[in-house]
């Protein structure tokens, strides 16, 4: 079973995607500009806990 991480919109909250964790641990949180289909427009997304 491989590891997840939950991508959620800064702006609106919702959680849009799913992507493939790698092997490391890290501290810092994973952040990335996605388009979200609530907000209609492309925003940051920040990894979920």
């Amino acid at each position: 079973m491989s590891k997840k991480l939950i991508l959620c919109c800064d702006r609106c909250g919702s959680r849009n995607y799913v992507i493939p964790a790698g092997n490391k641990q890290t501290t810092v949180r994973f952040t990335v500009k996605k388009f979200c289909n609530q907000c209609n427009e492309h925003t940051e997304h920040k990894q979920t806990i």
